[in-house]
């Protein structure tokens, strides 16, 4: 049986894998008890930096940040 990697499972989260894969990674984890409970402590990680970080994905880009960047790239 295959073992499950970190690896893995940020693709899996990530949605990286085709069909197949995750049907694979999919029955790996539901018959290996520690491999579905990392995964969920995993998942649980990504909604809470989600949750955290999301945020500030909409606030506006600081305008003193903006001058910088334009006077880098001339």
């Amino acid at each position: 049986m295959k073992r499950v990697t970190m690896t893995d499972i940020n693709a899996y989260l990530d949605g990286a894998l085709d069909e197949r894969e995750r049907a694979e990674f999919e029955s790996v984890v539901e018959s290996d008890p520690d491999a579905k409970a990392l995964l969920a402590q995993h998942r649980q990680h990504v909604e809470e930096l989600h949750r955290l970080y999301d945020p500030v994905l909409s606030e506006e880009v600081p305008s003193r940040m903006l001058e910088l960047l334009r006077k880098r790239n001339g």
